[in-house]
């Protein structure tokens, strides 16, 4: 049975640690493939300011251009209202009704895990493929669950580090302090083409 990795993130930017983490998951774990979902108007960030979703899709595209395995999807993005991540696995179960559906998730994101919607639900639909904290014991990661859920199948990733997020990215852009390594090829030129972190929005 082939095994496809669901990776969603506000990616703004897409940065070289995105790309080294799916090719890890990639190889670490057999997948066939790795889809990059791109949110459109994730929940818990209505109040933050973010770049178009039509830019960050499409500098996903750039990022992911030549790795056969890599994927984008729209489905995200295209939707108006807020969506919800048991919604997007649901579609793409629908969309590979014969593969394994693994969610690759952040480790402050798997703790935050029961304040998302129909959590519960979302347990029982996929694997977890989640990226741990150096020094942090798993069992910390559960300590919002209530204990009684449906038993979750993760997999965590403890060799895996990259010193560098997308927020501060967005900060060094405008200040010509960033690494080019950070960006994949393409990325710099779309951003700088688009002007999409100019230094009036500091």
């Amino acid at each position: 049975m082939d095994k496809i990795g669901l990776f969603g993130g506000t990616f703004d930017p897409p940065h070289s640690g995105h790309i080294e983490l799916a090719k890890k998951v990639l190889g670490d774990f057999g997948l066939s493939r790795i889809i990059f979902i791109p949110a459109g108007n994730p929940p818990h960030k209505q109040d933050k300011k973010k770049t178009d979703k039509i830019h960050r899709y499409e500098m996903v595209k750039l990022a992911i251009k030549g790795v056969k395995e890599f994927y984008v999807s729209d489905f995200d993005i295209k939707n108006e209202e807020p969506n919800y991540s048991y919604k997007t696995v649901d579609h793409f179960k629908h969309e590979f009704p014969d593969c394994e559906i693994y969610f690759i998730i952040g480790a402050d994101s798997f703790r935050d895990l029961p304040l998302w919607k129909n959590y519960r639900e979302l347990l029982t639909m996929c694997h977890f493929i989640v990226v741990a904290r150096p020094g942090v014991e798993k069992e910390d990661y559960y300590k919002k669950f209530s204990g009684d859920e449906p038993v979750p199948s993760v997999f965590f990733i403890e060799d895996f580090s990259y010193d560098l997020s997308s927020t501060e990215l967005r900060e060094q852009i405008p200040q010509g302090t960033f690494c080019e390594k950070d960006l994949p090829d393409g990325v710099l030129e779309y951003i700088a083409k688009n002007n999409l972190y100019p230094k009036e929005s500091l």
